[in-house]
């Protein structure tokens, strides 16, 4: 990946926000920075996206941000709060329950009172 390559956060809890190439550190690693916190990642976690922003190597915080608001990306300042990720929800597996079984007392009450009834 080049320096100043906008890229989505695929993995983590930085997942589907952006941030910017800012070094590479090797064939595997690189630099970011951005809408999270600067750090060491894994290229697996990164999705490039086609744009490439001019940004120096090693770039401050400020530049970077900058730079993502000159593209229209809204970043995130420190204490805002973050859109949540929805979860998916667990479907419980019920089972239905078969009607409880009369007492033989309760059976001969119901046909005492049905004969009342009756008359």
């Amino acid at each position: 990946m080049e320096i100043g390559q906008l890229c989505v956060k695929t993995a983590g809890r930085d997942s589907g926000q952006f941030c910017v190439v800012v070094e590479n550190v090797d064939d595997v690693y690189v630099l970011i920075e951005g809408n999270v916190r600067r750090k060491k990642c894994n290229i697996k976690h990164l999705e490039a996206v086609d744009k490439v922003l001019k940004v120096k190597e090693k770039a401050s915080n400020s530049e970077v941000t900058k730079a993502l608001e000159k593209e229209g990306i809204k970043s995130l300042k420190k204490g805002e709060k973050r859109t949540k990720k929805e979860k998916s929800k667990k479907v419980r597996k019920v089972s239905k329950k078969e009607p409880k079984k009369e007492s033989k007392k309760e059976e001969s009450k119901k046909e005492k009172d049905s004969k009342e009834k009756k008359k």
